[in-house]
Order: C-alpha cells, then sequence, then structure tokens
C-alpha cells in the first residue's frame, strides 16, 4: 500500500476572529466640549440646590424665633391687660361676689367717671354724703386737698403712692401723709379689723359692699342677697378677709370691666348729687 503524504498547514485559522484589531477612536473636541458642559452643569445643579436646602434651614429658625417673639409679646400684652377678676363665693348662706383687679391703680374722684373711657375697669361709690347738705361725711382728701374733715367713722382707706392702706383709727399719721405726698383718704364703717368682726350701729339688711384686703391683695367683695352688717362683717371674716371697710351699697351705681372687656353696672344710674363720691380702679 501505498502511503500518502498529509500536508499540515502551519497557520490555523479560528472561525469568527478578525485577523487584524481595530484602533480605538478617539474622542473629538465637540465631544469633550459637551462632556464638560453636561458635567459642569451637574455640579452647578447640585451646589444650587445644596444651597438652597442650606438657606431654608436658616429661614426656619428665624421665622421660627419671630413666631416666639410675637407670642411672647401677646403673652405680655394679656398679662399687662387691666380687668376686674370676679369669683363668686358662699359661706354661712352668705353668697358674695369676689372683684379682684388687675394691673390697676386706684385712686378717688367727686365726679361721675366716664362709662366710655376705657381705661377705668371698676367704679364704685366710696363715703357717704350727708342728705341735708350733701357734704361727704368724714375725712376726705382728693389729690393732696382735704374736701372735708370728721372721725366719727374710724374705718378708712388711704392711697399714697400707690399704696393702699385699710385699718381703723379715730387719729391717723395716714391722713397727713395722703394730703403732703398729693394721696387719697377716705373714711367708712370699719367691717373688719385684723381678721376680726367690727360691729356697728346701723341695723337692717341691704345689699353690702365693701373694700378689702386678703392675702394682702386688695379688692372689693358684694353680697348677692341682703345682709346685716354683722352677717356680712362675719362672711368677710369666713373668707380670709382680714381688713376691710364699707362701701355705699344697695341701689348706688357703678360698674366694671372684665378679661373679656364687657362692662356689667350695678345699682340704679340716677342724679350725680354734689356729695357723691367714687373710686375708681384705673389702668396702669
Amino acid at each position: 500500500m501505498r502511503n500518502n503524504d498529509i500536508n499540515i498547514d502551519d497557520e490555523i485559522q479560528i472561525l469568527g476572529q478578525n485577523r487584524h484589531k481595530r484602533k480605538p477612536q478617539s474622542i473629538s473636541n465637540k465631544q469633550k466640549i459637551i462632556i464638560y458642559l453636561v458635567c459642569a452643569s451637574s455640579v452647578i445643579t447640585t451646589l444650587i440646590c445644596s444651597l438652597a436646602l442650606l438657606l431654608n434651614k436658616e429661614k426656619e429658625p428665624h421665622y421660627q424665633q419671630i413666631q416666639e417673639v410675637e407670642q411672647k409679646e401677646e403673652n405680655k400684652k394679656e398679662q399687662e391687660k387691666a380687668f376686674i377678676e370676679i369669683l363668686e363665693e358662699t359661706v354661712n348662706d352668705v353668697p358674695m361676689y369676689v372683684y379682684i383687679p388687675h394691673n390697676a391703680s386706684m385712686e378717688l374722684t367727686t365726679e361721675l367717671p366716664d362709662k366710655s373711657d376705657s381705661s377705668i375697669i371698676f367704679v364704685a361709690q366710696a363715703a357717704d354724703f350727708r342728705a341735708d347738705n350733701q357734704g361727704i361725711v368724714g375725712d376726705y382728701v382728693l389729690a393732696g386737698n382735704q374736701l372735708a374733715r370728721g372721725q366719727r367713722k374710724e374705718g378708712f382707706c388711704a392711697i399714697i403712692d400707690n399704696q393702699i392702706t385699710i385699718g381703723m383709727a379715730t387719729k391717723t399719721d395716714f391722713l397727713s401723709e395722703a394730703i403732703a405726698h398729693n394721696g387719697y383718704f377716705f373714711r367708712q364703717y370699719p367691717l373688719v379689723n385684723n381678721s376680726t368682726v367690727v360691729d356697728n350701729e346701723p341695723k337692717g339688711k341691704s345689699i353690702r359692699r365693701a373694700l378689702a384686703i386678703r392675702n394682702k391683695q386688695v379688692l372689693m367683695v358684694e353680697s348677692r342677697s341682703r345682709e346685716s352688717f354683722h352677717d356680712f362683717a362675719q362672711a368677710l371674716v369666713d373668707i380670709g378677709i382680714s381688713d376691710a371697710i364699707y362701701l355705699v351699697g344697695e341701689s348706688a351705681f357703678g360698674w366694671y370691666y372684665d378679661k373679656d372687656g364687657t362692662m356689667t353696672t350695678f345699682g340704679k344710674e340716677k342724679e350725680n348729687l354734689p356729695g357723691t363720691n367714687y373710686l375708681i380702679w384705673r389702668a396702669q
């Protein structure tokens, strides 16, 4: 058998593979500019967003601070508002209104106050006056001027440099001090002295009013039913009043403004006689 020679090619070709590799294409200048602009735009957008967030974060506390300041100012105005607080208290079957002034100072006047004057938050008649000559009964000092004299009623109230003193004495230095310091002074029946009931001559029952001190706070009290001097004075002691003098009661005219600014009158409004005088609380 003759053997046939087999020729084997030295080069082996792999199907599907190119013999020569292509060189990578280079990026044009135009493409580089586009890529740069896109990247720059992205960076600028990120910076703008970050700055906006930072500014918002800075504004929020500032806005909150403004709100807090406004709230504090509103609270301050509310705290400084002048008004009468009204409480209802009952003891030993004696119902009473208790009027507590806030942010106001007390003074006297011999003229009927103007009801449209919003600075006046409480008005009540103070000293009695005579029916015959309409003169004020007892020592009476108005802004340093003594308009009447008399010590028959031992109870007194002195207002000197916005300091209010309620006491019981026939003679007292508070009278001369009120004159010297352009203050106020008037006399009335004493009801309570040093937490002790003071009995008075007048009998019968009536709507009673008092200028009083409780826990070092000056306030007004009015009975909601007709009471004798003694029963009213005892009720004052029972609610913690340490000192009190009488204010003209029954139909004597007056009014007050509550926290909502609502005016309420009591008594009967009638002709203002020459001797009529008033205790008023005015906004500070």
